[in-house]
């Protein structure tokens, strides 16, 4: 019996993958539990289809990760705060407020779980902040913090 695997088998193949497997192996353990589906005309296409979809997706976000690549590799992104004498921010500039700046200047959705560690900026100057992307690419930008008049 042809059936398409709906999961990783260890020893029979993994997800999508078409399969001759024997009508009782089938009908009694594989088909009750959701581990395939029968091979027909109709479940091959969907599963085509379906497959299609996930690579679609895939390069979609590999391409909003180049466009974050290009655009905010090496920039800078500028912060007014108050100051304390010592030159201390009475404010810190936390990772929420780099995200929203990035969205403001840039256009780019970027995640709090990309910084590379990540802390609170507390002290005037120029901060560098690294991002891993999910296909591991490490970039780095600047975050300048001046005074506030």
């Amino acid at each position: 019996m042809k059936v398409i695997l709906t999961e990783n088998i260890k020893s029979l193949g993994n997800k999508g993958d078409i399969k001759d497997v024997s009508d009782g192996y089938a009908i009694n353990f594989l088909i009750p539990q959701g581990k395939v589906v029968l091979a027909s005309p109709e479940n091959i296409a969907s599963w085509q289809a379906e497959k299609n979809r996930d690579v679609a997706k895939v390069e979609a976000r590999q391409d909003e990760y180049h466009k974050i690549i290009h655009t905010l590799n090496k920039q800078s992104l500028f912060f007014v705060a108050k100051v304390s004498e010592k030159n201390t921010l009475f404010k810190g500039i936390s990772i929420s407020d780099i995200i929203a700046e990035v969205k403001n200047k840039f256009n780019l959705d970027i995640s709090d779980h990309w910084f590379v560690k990540a802390s609170l900026l507390k002290e005037l100057g120029r901060h560098s902040v690294f991002l891993r992307l999910p296909n591991n690419h490490l970039i780095s930008f600047f975050v300048n913090i001046g005074p506030a008049k």
